[in-house]
C-alpha cells in the first residue's frame, strides 16, 4: 500500500467559512526535491448591518463571504458566500451562482474553477459556468443561504479575479453586488522537476525516475497539459515513457503536483504557420497551419482551434484567447488582426487534449496584395562531397533565394540550363529531391525569411538536350526556362524579372 496523507483543514468563519489544504508534519520516504511555498486565507467579509426584504418577486442581497485565498500553484482552497432572500418569492432548488462579468464573463469557464469541461479545471462545480446551487431544498422569503464551491490556483503566479451572481436557473438573474474572489498565487519555490517516468506502480501509488521514487495519493493536484484531471484519470494515462513537471512535497499531508508535460501515444504537436492566397483570392489574408506531431501518438484525428488575440501578444497558450473550432489547417479570408491557433490529440482515459501552439499570427491591415510572380534573389549550386566542383553531379544541391514564399516543387519539375560552352541540359525533379526551408535562411551574407529558400537535391546528371563543347553541363550555368517553380500562391517563377538566375559556386 502507499502512504495515505490526511490533509489538515483551517476553517474560518465570519459569515463564512474559507479552507485550504496544509502540511503536518509527519515525513513520507521518497528521495524527489521538496518545493516551498505557504498558503493562507485572509480574514472573512462580514455582511453589511441591514439587507432589503420582501421585494416583489426573486431577489437575493449579498450577505458576506469568506477571506481572499493565497494559495501556492494548483492548490485548492474552498470559498464561501452568503445571500439573504430578499424577494418575496422562495428558492425552491433553483438559486446558483454564475460566473459574471468583467472575469471570466457571463456564463463563460474560468481558469479558477470548473467541472473539467471548456477548458475548465475540475473542482467539483455544477458545470462549467454554475459554481453551485443552493445546498437547502427550500429557501424563503428573509432566510439565509451558505453557497460553498472549490478554487484551483493556476500554476503561474498572479493575482486572479472569478466575479459571481445569483440566479435563479431557467427565469432570472438576480442582484448584482459586485461580488468577486481574489486570488493571490505565490510562486512554488522551487519551480519544479522535469522527470521521464520509468517504473509505474499504480497499485501502490507511485513511479520512479531513475533512483528516485515519486509517491502520489488521491489528495495530490493532477494535471494534464496544465488542465485539471481526476487521480483515476491519472493512474489511467500514466506510463513508462511519460515526461512530467512535478513539484514534489515528501513531507505527509502536503500536496504535490503531477502535471504531463508529454504523454506517449497522445503528445502534443509542433504547429508552424504561412500566411498566403490559397483560395485563388486578391490578398494574403489566409492562414495555413502545419502540423508535426511526436511519432509515438497513436492517431492524428488534430481538431484545430483559433483565437483572437490582443496586438502585441509575444505567447500563444490556453490563456491567450477564446478558442474556436475552424475546421481546417488551411484557415481562409481571416479578418485582419492577431491570432493563435492550436491542434491537440484527444487523450480518451483524460478525455483532454495535450494541444501545441503556434506563435502569434498577425493579419495587417490591409492585407498583403500577392506578388504577381516570385523572383530569385540569389541561384547557388553546391558541389557533393567528392564529386567535381565543375560540373552538375547527381548529389550537388541548388538553393534559390526568392523574394516571397515558395512552394515544395511537384514532381515533373523541369529547370533548363545553358553554360558558357554551349551545353543546354534539363533538371528533372523527382519525389523527394525539392524542398523549402521552414526556418531562415542565409545565402551570400544576406538572410532571408522561412520558406523563401528553395533547395533542390541533384537525384541524377542533367539530362542533355544539346551538346556543347565541353561534355556535362559546367557551372556556373544560367536557367533559361522551368515549369513547375511557383510560389505560394501558385504563380511561376519571373526569370526575366529576377536578379540572379546563375547556378554557380561562389556566386
Amino acid at each position: 500500500m502507499g502512504l495515505l496523507r490526511l490533509a489538515a483543514v483551517t476553517v474560518f468563519a465570519v459569515a463564512a467559512v474559507a479552507a485550504f489544504t496544509a502540511a503536518a508534519p509527519s515525513e513520507r520516504l521518497a528521495s524527489a526535491t521538496a518545493a516551498t511555498c505557504t498558503p493562507s486565507v485572509g480574514p472573512g467579509i462580514p455582511p453589511p448591518a441591514s439587507v432589503p426584504s420582501g421585494i416583489p418577486g426573486f431577489h437575493a442581497a449579498w450577505y458576506g463571504q469568506s477571506g481572499y485565498p493565497t494559495l501556492c500553484p494548483g492548490q485548492t482552497s474552498t470559498a464561501t458566500v452568503a445571500y439573504y432572500n430578499s424577494g418575496s418569492r422562495g428558492w425552491l432548488f433553483q438559486a446558483f451562482l454564475g460566473t459574471w462579468n468583467p472575469s471570466p464573463g457571463q456564463d463563460q469557464p474560468s481558469l479558477l474553477g470548473g467541472d473539467g469541461t471548456h477548458g475548465s479545471p475540475a473542482t467539483g462545480w455544477w458545470n462549467y459556468n454554475r459554481l453551485t446551487a443552493q445546498p437547502a431544498g427550500y429557501v424563503g422569503p428573509n432566510q439565509v443561504s451558505w453557497f460553498q464551491f472549490t478554487i484551483r490556483a493556476p500554476q503561474t503566479p498572479g493575482t486572479y479575479k472569478l466575479y459571481i451572481r445569483p440566479l435563479i436557473e431557467g427565469e432570472q438573474w438576480m442582484e448584482d453586488y459586485g461580488v468577486f474572489w481574489q486570488i493571490t498565487v505565490l510562486p512554488a519555490g522551487d519551480a519544479g522537476q522535469r522527470v521521464t517516468v520509468g517504473q509505474v506502480n499504480t497499485g501502490e501509488d507511485f513511479f520512479t525516475d531513475g533512483a528516485t521514487t515519486f509517491r502520489y495519493d488521491v489528495n495530490d493536484v493532477f494535471q494534464y497539459a496544465s488542465v485539471s484531471i481526476r487521480y483515476d484519470q491519472f493512474e489511467q494515462a500514466l506510463s513508462s515513457g511519460d515526461i512530467l513537471d512535478v513539484r514534489y512535497e515528501p513531507t505527509m499531508g502536503a500536496v504535490s503536483t503531477f502535471n504531463f508535460a508529454h504523454d506517449i501515444g497522445y503528445g502534443p504537436p509542433t504547429l508552424t504557420w504561412r500566411i498566403g492566397n490559397y483560395d485563388a483570392g486578391t490578398t494574403k489574408n489566409d492562414v495555413r497551419v502545419s502540423l508535426d506531431f511526436p511519432p509515438s501518438n497513436v492517431r492524428e484525428d488534430y481538431a484545430p482551434e483559433r483565437a483572437s488575440v490582443a496586438a502585441g501578444t509575444t505567447t500563444c497558450d490556453r490563456l491567450a484567447g477564446r478558442y474556436v473550432f475552424v475546421g481546417s489547417f488551411s484557415d481562409f479570408n481571416v479578418p485582419s488582426g492577431t491570432y493563435c491557433y492550436r491542434a491537440g490529440l484527444l487523450n480518451p482515459a483524460t478525455q483532454i487534449r495535450a494541444y501545441g501552439y503556434t506563435s502569434p499570427v498577425t493579419i495587417p491591415t490591409p492585407p498583403e496584395p500577392i506578388w504577381l510572380r516570385p523572383t530569385s534573389q540569389d541561384a547557388r549550386v553546391i558541389s557533393a562531397g567528392g564529386r567535381s566542383a565543375s560540373t552538375f553531379d547527381g548529389g550537388d544541391e541548388i538553393k534559390i533565394a526568392f523574394n516571397e514564399a515558395m512552394r515544395t516543387c511537384s514532381p515533373g519539375t523541369r529547370i533548363r540550363l545553358r553554360d558558357a560552352d554551349g551545353t543546354v541540359a534539363d533538371i528533372v525533379v523527382d519525389v523527394g529531391e525539392c524542398g523549402v526551408f521552414d526556418t531562415p535562411q542565409t545565402l551570400g551574407a544576406v538572410t532571408y525569411p522561412a520558406f523563401q529558400v528553395l533547395s533542390i537535391i541533384l537525384g541524377e546528371v542533367p539530362t542533355e538536350v544539346s551538346p556543347g563543347t565541353i561534355t556535362g553541363v559546367q557551372a556556373p550555368a544560367t536557367v533559361t526556362a522551368q515549369e513547375g517553380v511557383l510560389d505560394e500562391d501558385g504563380y511561376p517563377w519571373d526569370l526575366a524579372g529576377s536578379l540572379d538566375v546563375v547556378l554557380g559556386d561562389p556566386d
